[in-house]
């Protein structure tokens, strides 16, 4: 059953980042966050090229300044690597 469980998991995690690309969220390899491209709509004050992150521990989206804040797309997954790819049975 444990091995079911996991790959159900698998697959629910999969289906998930395919739908936050679906809405413009790019995961960071490096840093372990979720980014969006800041804009009016999020109701954080951004200029251009900035990004904002979903933070966990508060479970809210922030405008990221960290160290690389310059080059936050640098690390960013791309689509293709996250798409559901389903297999013929």
């Amino acid at each position: 059953m444990s091995k079911i469980h996991n790959q159900l998991s698998q697959v629910l995690q999969a289906y998930s980042a395919q739908e936050l690309y679906n809405r413009d969220w790019q995961y960071h390899q490096d840093l372990k966050l979720w980014f969006k491209r800041g804009s009016s709509t999020d109701g954080i004050s951004t200029t251009n090229n900035q990004y904002i992150y979903f933070d966990i521990k508060l479970w809210e989206c922030r405008l990221f300044s960290g160290p690389h804040a310059a080059d936050v797309t640098g690390g960013l997954l791309p689509e293709d690597e996250i798409r559901v790819k389903l297999q013929a049975a």
